[in-house]
C-alpha cells in the first residue's frame, strides 16, 4: 500500500505522513475547510461548509457555490477523510474534525505557518 494512503497518526509520524499533512495545506480549501472543522468542533452540515467557504475564501465568489460543493464533494473532503484528519459521512451530508491529538498538534503549527508566512520555533531547523 502506497505511504500515502495510511491515515495519519495511526502510528507514530512518519516522513511519508508529514509530507501527507504538507499536501493536505497546501491547497488553501482545505486549510479553510480544517481551521473552521477544528475551530466548530462539532459535525458540521456540507451545505455549511460550502457556505463558511466561500465567505472566508477570497478566491472563492459566492457565485462559485456549485462548483464549490462539487469540489468539497469529490475531491477535498474525501482527501481529508482518507487522510483520518475529518470524518466524511456522504449520507448524513457532515463532515467532523477528528484528528488525533498529535496530529492536531502538527496541523495547528503547519496550520499558524502555511496562512500566515510564519514558522514557529518547533518547525524551524
Amino acid at each position: 500500500m502506497d505511504e500515502d494512503r495510511h491515515a495519519i497518526g495511526d502510528r507514530s509520524t512518519t516522513t511519508g505522513q508529514l509530507t501527507l499533512l504538507y499536501k493536505l495545506l497546501a491547497d488553501h480549501r482545505r486549510r479553510v475547510l480544517l481551521q473552521y472543522l477544528r475551530d466548530t468542533e462539532a459535525p458540521m452540515p456540507i451545505s455549511a461548509l460550502v457556505t463558511e467557504l466561500t465567505q472566508r475564501d477570497e478566491h472563492v465568489s459566492p457565485d462559485e457555490n456549485r462548483d464549490t460543493e462539487i469540489a468539497m464533494h469529490h475531491i477535498h473532503l474525501p482527501k481529508l477523510a482518507d487522510a483520518g484528519v475529518i470524518e466524511y459521512d456522504q449520507s448524513a451530508q457532515q463532515a467532523a474534525y477528528t484528528a488525533p491529538p498529535q496530529v492536531d498538534a502538527l496541523l495547528e503549527d503547519m496550520l499558524v505557518t502555511v496562512s500566515t508566512g510564519e514558522q514557529k520555533s518547533s518547525l524551524q531547523e
